[in-house]
């Protein structure tokens, strides 16, 4: 039996998502969409590049108008996160006090920014939301200092965005090169050369032990295992997320359901996109979409980075092309291909989603895959 009402208690992408595809497939009851924050869903990636440069407004965020929610009829609430949850009266509590009934309730609550075990001083930042990316905006002006924590995506795109509006970068990594774990040591080595050709001082194999700061508890450098201090004006910690689980029980629980980063599914939009609509479709009985693999996409120093598939499944990974362009291929231990990393080659991102959603090919198209141009030497 369908539910006449569905809580949706997170309204970011996952979210969203849930609700406009419970809309699109003919549902008819009531719709609830609460998140924590006072905008209506807006598009998190642009929060490291377009909207820190100045070249996105807030109101070029927005996933749909403003209209859009009152004429889907979804409820938006706005700066209500969902509190707490009865599983057994099927009832939820908004940060207002208002008690909510519900017959399906879809968990989408996202994910929150890891911090250091130390205390953070004034200036120092973290990148989850639009009041994230706001503060660290004021603090991105030429010739200021930056420290960026963490190699990751985000902290790769913040430093390509900063060195480009003329800030002095240092970008400080625990491992022996970025992206080590999720794209192995030959890009890793290949993306950090490419930092530092713009500008960036990349420090591998670097600890963080505790921030620096003046008497009046600003920011004035991060301390680094062995003794070495980076000075900066501003520091970016972006080590990673811890999905928010708060409202999650124990045991599976009948009508509750969970899409988004609260469920570790990468932190990616795609992957968020996806599990939104496929909740959506469970509540309704739908047979669930044809699975796809999983797509993820960064622009940093003047690459447009396209990843596919899985990377934690390789055991080999093969990376043809040059340094403005190339295309690192992932193999598990047989040999099959279970992710792609495509840089600046877009045409070819559609056939690599092709061919890790139908297996691997025979290979000889392998080879006439691994073909470069002449002028790119192979790396």
């Amino acid at each position: 039996m369908l539910p006449r009402t569905v809580l949706v208690a997170g309204a970011g992408l996952a979210g969203a998502r849930t609700t406009e595809t419970l809309r699109a497939e003919g549902f008819e009851g009531r719709v609830i969409l609460a998140g924590d924050e006072p905008t209506a869903p807006y598009e998190r990636p642009a929060l490291s590049k377009g909207y820190l440069t100045g070249l996105k407004a807030e109101d070029e965020l927005l996933l749909r108008p403003a209209r859009f929610w009152k004429d889907a009829g979804i409820d938006l609430r706005l700066g209500q996160r969902v509190d707490s949850v009865d599983t057994s009266r099927r009832t939820a509590v908004l940060s207002t006090g208002e008690e909510l009934a519900w017959d399906a309730l879809v968990v989408a609550t996202g994910a929150r920014p890891r911090s250091l075990p130390f205390r953070a001083p004034r200036g120092v930042h973290t990148l989850r939301t639009l009041a994230d990316a706001t503060a660290l905006r004021a603090t991105l002006v030429p010739g200021a200092r930056l420290a960026v924590v963490g190699g990751g995506f985000v902290g790769a795109e913040v430093a390509s965005t900063a060195a480009a509006l003329g800030l002095d970068v240092t970008m400080i990594e625990a491992l022996a090169v970025p992206f080590e774990r999720t794209l192995g040591p030959a890009v890793g080595r290949l993306l950090a050369e490419r930092y530092r050709s713009r500008g960036v001082d990349v420090r591998v194999g670097a600890t963080v032990t505790g921030f620096r700061e003046d008497g009046s508890g600003s920011l004035t450098g991060v301390e680094l295992a062995g003794g070495d201090v980076v000075c900066c004006d501003t520091a970016l910690v972006g080590i990673g997320t811890a999905p928010t689980r708060d409202l999650l029980p124990e045991r599976p629980s009948d009508r509750l359901y969970a899409c988004g980063d609260v469920t570790a599914s990468g932190g990616h939009w795609a992957s968020a996109a996806a599990g939104g609509a496929a909740v959506a479709r469970r509540i309704l009985g739908l047979p669930p979409a044809p699975a796809q693999p999983s797509f993820f996409w960064s622009d940093q120093f003047g690459l447009r980075l396209q990843l596919v598939g899985e990377t934690t499944r390789a055991t080999d990974v093969r990376v043809d092309g040059c340094a403005d362009t190339f295309v690192a291929r992932y193999h598990d231990v047989r040999g099959r291909l279970v992710a792609a990393l495509a840089a600046n080659r877009p045409a070819e991102v559609a056939r690599l989603r092709t061919e890790l959603a139908h297996g691997p090919k025979t290979e000889a198209e392998r080879r006439q895959d691994r073909l470069v141009p002449a002028a790119c030497a192979f790396l």
